[in-house]
Parts: structure tokens; C-alpha cells; sequence
């Protein structure tokens, strides 16, 4: 297991982009992600590397410092900073596929967020949901070098549509060559839980450090199945065995989500229990109702249970 993953960052935050067109800023697991990509051989545009990850927007040239890629689960993740700390901005993109052609935003996620923000730009027009407003194509995905390259363009609006003077910005000529990418690594994690009395079988566990201002240090876990279905949880760092309670998607401690079939569902009540946590470990169990607060539907989590290293 890496120490630091993108994939459920990147799971929670395309849940939202495809269910939800309020003026809720996106889960902080991608800005953990933005502000912490593990830069698995990249550097500062290719200085010192052989990496490059640029585009064009607003009368200038933007250059990442960092990048990295992911390929699995039939999924592209890619993701490119610049700077560090609160000033830290960055492209993050999830593709639903896992070879060389052209993703637009329609079915994939596009998305730019900038420094001292929760909120983003990203690759949807919120009064035509529907319009194709960009792209990524990938180019080539070298399987014996483990790079991958591309090309990007898109335009961004705003994601706090309670905010109308923040017009949206076109970002053009992006280019990403020799980005390196991992595939997921076998792990002894171990996610159990039953939906309304079915278990809900996952392909996949991922367990990422979310680091974002106004949050306090989490770790997010998430088990995630091939067709998109997923179910997990964000956990403050500073939680030790005992237990703590679910109080709705804003907690700023606490938080799950459930989606299912597209349809996103958040934790609304419940609790979870830490049974045990050293620095490398946590294990505990689980009981969450969620909910979608559009519809009201509810979805028991029940007899849930977990086992993964932590980064």
C-alpha cells in the first residue's frame, strides 16, 4: 500500500460531481490529495525528472511541481500540484477507463482547485449538466516505463454556485508527458458491512491521509466495487479507541457516504467504534444510517467492520 493514495480521494469526490449540482463545497479528501501527491518521480515540470504537467489559462502558462498517476479498477486518476501549504492549487482528473483514447467531461471527472479553497473549478456547466465542455486524451501509456501522457482542455465553472460573479475560466493546451503511475498494490486490509441486510462486497479498499485547511487531519477509508459503487467513511486523526458518532455530511470530524448506482447517500446517524490503532494500524466496527438528502431514501449500514494499515 502506498503511503498516500488517490483513489478514494478521487472516488469520494467524482461521487459528488456526478449526483450533486448544490452549492456544497467538495468533500476534503481532494484537497488532500493536492495538497499531498506522493510524486512518484516527478519534480518542479520535469526539472530533475522527465515528467512535464502544464496548461494554459487566464493569459498564463501553469506549471506543476508535482504530479502522479493511477491505473486500476478499470480507472485513470491523475493529479498535478503547485506550490505547498495553503497556497497549494492543482488538476486532479478521473477517468473511467484504463487505456489510451478520449475522455470527456460528460462521464469523467475534470476538476481545478485552487489555493486557500474548498471549493473548485470543475469540468461541469451546472445549467446544462448535460453539455460536453472538454476533455482528456490520453495518448500513450508506456506498461514497461510505467508513464503515461496525455493532453487536456476544459472549462471550469465554479462549484459554489451561491457565488454569480465568478465567471468560469477555459483551461487550454494542457499537456501531461512521462507522468509515472502505480497500479494497486495487494494489501491486508479488510472492509465487512451489510446494506439493508446484504453484504456489500467490495473490489477494493483504500486508506488515504487527508490533510486540508479548516478540516482537521483525517484518514479516509473506502471500499469500492468495479461499477462504481462505493462505501466509506472519514475519520479525524485524533480519535483513539472508544467510540464516536455520526452527525450528518458536515461534521467536520466524522463523516460517510454511500453511493449506489450514482445516487449518493451521506452518514446521518450512527456511530463508530475504534477497537484498536497504533501508528500503523486501526481496526473497529460500524453502524451508519445514511441518507440522500434530496429524497429523504434511507440506507442502513449495519454489522460493519474494518482492518487496514494507515499511512
Amino acid at each position: 500500500m502506498k503511503k498516500i493514495k488517490i483513489t478514494s480521494i478521487l472516488v469520494v469526490l467524482f461521487s459528488i460531481f456526478m449526483t450533486s449540482c448544490s452549492n456544497e463545497p467538495i468533500d476534503p479528501v481532494l484537497a488532500s490529495q493536492l495538497e499531498n501527491p506522493s510524486n512518484n518521480g516527478g519534480s518542479s515540470g520535469g526539472t530533475g525528472g522527465s515528467g512535464v504537467f502544464k496548461a494554459d489559462f487566464s493569459g498564463q502558462t501553469w506549471l506543476a511541481d508535482n504530479y502522479e498517476a493511477n491505473i486500476y479498477n478499470g480507472q485513470i486518476q491523475i493529479v498535478g500540484t503547485k506550490g505547498t501549504g495553503n497556497q497549494q492549487e492543482g488538476f486532479a482528473f478521473l477517468l473511467n477507463g484504463s487505456s489510451a483514447g478520449t475522455y470527456d467531461s460528460t462521464s469523467n471527472l475534470l476538476a481545478f482547485t485552487t489555493s486557500n479553497s474548498n471549493y473548485q473549478y470543475l469540468g461541469l456547466n451546472y445549467a446544462n449538466p448535460t453539455q460536453n465542455i472538454g476533455n482528456v486524451i490520453i495518448t500513450s501509456i508506456n506498461a514497461d516505463n510505467h508513464t503515461i501522457s496525455g493532453t487536456f482542455g476544459f472549462t471550469g465553472y465554479w462549484s459554489d454556485t451561491s457565488v454569480t460573479n465568478i465567471l468560469p475560466i477555459v483551461f487550454s493546451s494542457g499537456t501531461f508527458t512521462n507522468i509515472p503511475y502505480v497500479s494497486q498494490n495487494p494489501s491486508t486490509d479488510t472492509f465487512f458491512a451489510k446494506v439493508d441486510g446484504t453484504e456489500f462486497v467490495e473490489d477494493n479498499i483504500d486508506v488515504s491521509a487527508v490533510i486540508s485547511p479548516g478540516f482537521p487531519d483525517s484518514f479516509s477509508i473506502v471500499a469500492s466495487k468495479t461499477n462504481g459503487d462505493n462505501l466509506g467513511f472519514r475519520i479525524s486523526k485524533s480519535y483513539g479507541i472508544g467510540t464516536y458518532q455520526f452527525n450528518g455530511p458536515f461534521d467536520l470530524n466524522l463523516t460517510s457516504s454511500y453511493l449506489l448506482g450514482g445516487v449518493l447517500f451521506n452518514g446521518d446517524s450512527g456511530s463508530i467504534t475504534i477497537t484498536s490503532k497504533t501508528a500503523t494500524h486501526m481496526e473497529g466496527t460500524f453502524n451508519i444510517i445514511e441518507k440522500n438528502f434530496t429524497t429523504n431514501q434511507i440506507k442502513t449500514i449495519s454489522q460493519g467492520a474494518f482492518s487496514v494499515d494507515l499511512p
